[in-house]
């Protein structure tokens, strides 16, 4: 099966190491390759010929509408398309799309296990039974299992996450504590596998704050707001591990 995957680090690496690792021919771009590819007519083959198209923009909905609209001219008509339904809900991703029978939201949190993990799927109100199905059974073949849960920006796992990262940073603009002691407090606190603001470098603020947005805007609570802090770290560039400075500093 040919995959071809587009969009941002880490979830691009990991989800296509799954893919490969399962046998398929898999593609990867990061989404501004992707975009330069279409232009210069690189890409259009890749896409033209596959079986699934793989969505991972979780930064701004624009962006996201910009690279689904892409996948969506150039893919076939009966191609699988799983779209990252983290900063947006499946329907709205689906609208941007030609025949949207054939998106089927998803969500994965890295970093993901090699073996053995789960992936969320989510039907948007114009997903076929036939598409889920399809999402099913591609992602028991990657060798993960799958909950449906109800659409919606973030799904279970990543709103979750992030509205604990976005907490975390209020606290940390408060002056509550260090990044550090922090991490630290919730890491032997409630035995985290990694405190919240080092995941949140690890998912990128950039994605963190796509989360946070797309909560906000759906349900315009105030618990869904972006901390101030995360807003300006995104604004300054500092992103986390990929640009080499989030809530902490990082090496080569």
């Amino acid at each position: 099966m040919k995959v071809v995957i587009a969009g941002e680090s880490p979830f691009v690496e990991q989800m296509g190491h799954l893919c490969t690792q399962a046998g398929h021919d898999t593609i990867i771009y990061l989404v501004e390759d992707f975009n330069s590819a279409l232009h210069s007519g690189y890409a259009m083959p890749d896409a033209a010929g596959a079986d699934v198209a793989i969505e991972l923009h979780n930064e701004s909905a624009a962006a996201k509408e910009e690279l689904l609209v892409a996948l969506g001219a150039f893919i076939p008509p009966d191609a699988l398309l799983l779209t990252s339904a983290l900063a947006t809900s499946t329907t709205q991703a689906a609208s941007w799309v030609p025949k949207p029978g054939r998106v089927v939201g998803f969500g994965i949190v890295p970093p993901m296990r090699k073996e053995g993990g789960m992936i969320e799927l989510a039907a948007g109100l114009q997903t076929a039974e036939s598409s889920l199905e399809q999402a099913h059974k591609f992602v028991e073949g990657l060798g993960y299992e799958t909950a449906v849960v109800g659409d919606g920006p973030g799904l279970v796992r990543a709103r979750t996450l992030c509205c604990l990262i976005n907490e975390a940073a209020s606290a940390l603009l408060e002056g509550v504590a260090t990044p550090a002691d922090i991490d630290q407090a919730m890491k032997l606190g409630t035995n985290y596998p990694y405190g919240p603001l080092e995941w949140g470098d690890y998912l990128g603020l950039d994605t963190v704050l796509g989360v946070m947005n797309g909560l906000f805007t759906e349900w315009g609570e105030d618990r869904y707001r972006p901390s101030p802090l995360l807003k300006r770290m995104v604004l300054a560039g500092r992103y986390g591990r990929k640009s080499g400075e989030g809530f902490f500093k990082y090496g080569d």
